[in-house]
């Protein structure tokens, strides 16, 4: 199974306790389902535990009676596992009198049911607005493996509809984006954060925390990848800096100026001459008498700084 029906399994896995969560979530499941109207209702799902939620929620609170169907069908998973046979699962409500008895928790004044309907929430649940995200996560949503990509979206051809969305997350502090592709209306996070903190905000505790430790994984591999970056560029620095060395003493000796420069420096030239490999902490160790790195590492500097005169035709 895919990584988003994982998810949504995971939140059926108990449907809530208060009368006004469970209305929620079953708005939130067909708002955003295939058709939601006065007329007619179809919910179409590969979640066997959504289709079962939709049945048992339009029984408890409406005594609303629904119809079955479920076939088999061919359907490549988001994360790209094997090709294999699909159960989809519709339920559909064609009776206007059974759907009639969803009216009284229809919102007022519109004519469209593709709305965050408020109504059916309490205020004083403060959970509501969760359960009906929820809802619409497991009809229209979909997330990606989190060690794949940050990805989260719920879709739909509505545009009221998913600016209603947008604003129900901002009344939770999440900020996703939107964004229109073909004739739907994508809401999405791209954030491995945003992400986290819907997921943790419907419920998918989970997947929450899935998210939250890829993204520690990924900065910690970060951190790991600039040290060696760093310590690679330290490397090639101090390579560098010892060939140039290398260089200016070969050519001072070859040239016969290594004579005529004071002893300090002669004793310093033919002891990095003789250890080519070693660090300055180790040139360091082996100097007599002994030198500070900083003190060796000014004496070679400035081997460095006579081997530029000299090989310009500055000092003759």
């Amino acid at each position: 199974m895919s990584f988003s029906s994982d998810t949504k399994e995971a939140l059926l896995e108990e449907l809530p306790a208060k009368k006004c969560c469970k209305k929620a979530l079953l708005m939130g499941l067909l708002t955003y389902s295939s058709i939601f109207s006065r007329d007619k209702i179809k919910f179409i799902t590969e979640i066997k535990p959504a289709a079962d939620a939709v049945i048992s929620l339009f029984d408890e609170m409406y005594g609303i009676k629904c119809n079955l169907y479920v076939s088999e069908k061919k359907n490549s998973r988001e994360d790209n596992e094997k090709i294999g046979a699909v159960n989809s699962y519709k339920i559909t409500v064609s009776d206007k009198k059974e759907i009639a008895k969803m009216s009284p928790d229809f919102a007022k004044g519109s004519l469209s049911l593709y709305r965050v309907n408020k109504s059916v929430f309490d205020d004083k649940c403060g959970k509501c607005g969760s359960h009906f995200l929820r809802g619409a996560f497991i009809s229209s949503g979909t997330v990606s493996r989190p060690d794949s990509s940050f990805h989260l979206e719920l879709s739909t051809p509505y545009k009221n509809l998913a600016s209603d969305t947008v604003a129900l997350c901002g009344d939770a502090g999440l900020v996703p984006k939107m964004t229109v592709r073909g004739s739907n209306n994508v809401i999405y996070f791209k954030k491995c954060d945003d992400i986290a903190d819907f997921l943790a905000f419907i419920g998918a505790t989970t997947a929450s925390f899935d998210y939250i430790n890829e993204a520690i994984i990924r900065e910690n591999r970060g951190l790991a990848n600039r040290a060696v970056n760093c310590d690679t560029a330290n490397i090639k620095k101090t390579v560098n800096a010892a060939n140039e060395v290398m260089t200016a003493i070969a050519y001072l000796k070859e040239n016969g100026v290594m004579d005529k420069l004071p002893e300090d420096l002669r004793k310093t030239a033919d002891l990095r001459y003789e250890n080519p490999q070693a660090s300055l902490s180790e040139l360091s160790e082996m100097s007599s008498p002994k030198l500070t790195k900083s003190g060796l590492n000014h004496r070679l500097k400035r081997i460095i700084e006579l081997y530029n005169k000299y090989n310009r035709g500055k000092v003759n």
